[in-house]
């Protein structure tokens, strides 16, 4: 009797403790969401804005033997006008800022020699023949937060990159952007930082105080889980106060604050509808911004050829900011430099590849896509029922095991 009981009390305790272990199962959520999808503010890092600003920022310039390119990092100060980049100064990456090239098939690390060529290593044309060195700059480990049930999001980033024209003739930074997206529009400022440089006078050079400043209005953005790639507002964009020609299937302009600051610099003209034979060049190249550092399968895209929505009404007040120039150590003496003209005033070079006036807008000369991860689908809750079931049927057989009547045992 007593072995039965022993018996019957361990099945009840097993039985128990299975039952006891159910709820924990069965409540058990299994892994968390994936913070894309969840609602409200999601933290961001790691984030990636990638911009080949326009076609022009890639091209020949009219003065001989002078490119438009990208350089990773603040220029030195060269200390006077009139002279042109060594290679020694140019940088490829400082820091989490790169330049990258287009080869026709992927982005790869640019190089010196790469900034006269185009994609295929040829020879740039003339300024006027539409042919581009395709490069574009990167600003990687961006933080902020993104809400994509709100539409919302604010992404900064820390680096400078800066934009030569004329192969450093005229060149200013851009350091230190922010990405500000709310009800489909988007805002993308910096801090700009220059010299203001005469065409008339090659001698003179001069700092221009930093100034924060909207480098691009982004009139219609769709914020998605991979992040986004919005077109700059320029087609029908009118500026005042800086020179703007009215009229033609390039009309526009760069942000008002933008080009203010350019006029500073005396280079406005390249950042607007000036009448020049390469106005269509200078239609912007839309951003790209990657909620992570993969990229899916490029897509070469081409600048909008119909006027973007009315930029967003966002002034830029600049901050008073005192900038001391630092002369370093100059480069060994170049040959005298010819001053970079007017973008107006300067005819095309007569070739026979070069459009005509009146022609349609050019193909865009960089590729930008937005990166792409799919998020691992959540596992579905454990069933539990099963247990239930193991666990009344060890009840039963405890039960049994104390109603069936068990023989005295014989003694010998």
């Amino acid at each position: 009797m007593r072995r039965r009981e022993r018996i019957a009390g361990a099945l009840l305790a097993a039985v128990g403790c299975v039952l006891l272990a159910v709820p924990a199962v069965a409540d058990d959520p299994g892994p968390s969401e994936s913070p894309t999808s969840s609602a409200g503010p999601v933290e961001l890092d790691g984030v990636t804005l990638r911009w080949g600003v326009n076609d022009e920022s890639s091209n020949r310039a009219f003065a001989p033997d002078t490119f438009n390119f990208f350089a990773a990092g603040t220029v030195p100060d060269p200390g006077k006008g009139g002279t042109t980049l060594p290679k020694s100064r140019w940088k490829q990456a400082v820091g989490d800022v790169s330049i990258e090239k287009w080869n026709g098939k992927a982005w790869k690390p640019a190089t010196w020699e790469g900034l006269r060529t185009d994609e295929r290593g040829k020879p740039l044309g003339s300024p006027t023949s539409g042919t581009f060195s395709k490069h574009r700059f990167v600003f990687g480990a961006g933080t902020g937060t993104v809400d994509l049930a709100a539409g919302t999001a604010q992404v900064t980033w820390d680096g400078d990159v800066t934009i030569l024209y004329y192969s450093g003739m005229s060149f200013f930074a851009l350091s230190d952007p922010v990405l500000d997206v709310a009800d489909g529009r988007g805002t993308l400022t910096a801090t700009l930082s220059g010299y203001a440089s005469s065409v008339d006078d090659p001698t003179q050079w001069a700092p221009v105080p930093a100034a924060r400043v909207t480098v691009a209005d982004l009139p219609d953005v769709t914020l998605g889980e991979t992040g986004l790639s919005a077109t700059p507002a320029y087609l029908g964009t009118e500026v005042t106060g800086v020179g703007q020609v009215p009229g033609g299937p390039a009309f526009g302009s760069f942000p008002q604050s933008f080009v203010d600051y350019m006029n500073q610099l005396g280079t406005a003209a390249f950042w607007l509808s000036s009448g020049a034979s390469t106005d269509g060049f200078k239609v912007p190249l839309p951003v790209s911004v990657g909620f992570g550092a993969a990229e899916e399968e490029p897509v070469e895209p081409t600048p909008s050829e119909t006027a973007t929505k009315q930029p967003l009404d966002n002034p830029i007040v600049p901050p008073p900011v005192t900038v001391t120039a630092t002369v370093t150590a100059r480069p060994a003496p170049a040959p005298p430099a010819v001053a970079p003209p007017a973008a107006p005033s300067v005819p095309a070079v007569p070739t026979a590849e070069a459009p005509a006036v009146d022609m349609a807008l050019p193909l865009a000369a960089q590729l930008v896509a937005a990166p792409q991860t799919s998020a691992a689908p959540a596992e579905p809750a454990s069933d539990a029922t099963w247990i239930w079931w193991l666990g009344g049927g060890l009840l039963i057989a405890a039960a049994l095991t104390l109603l069936v009547p068990v023989g005295r045992p014989r003694r010998p």
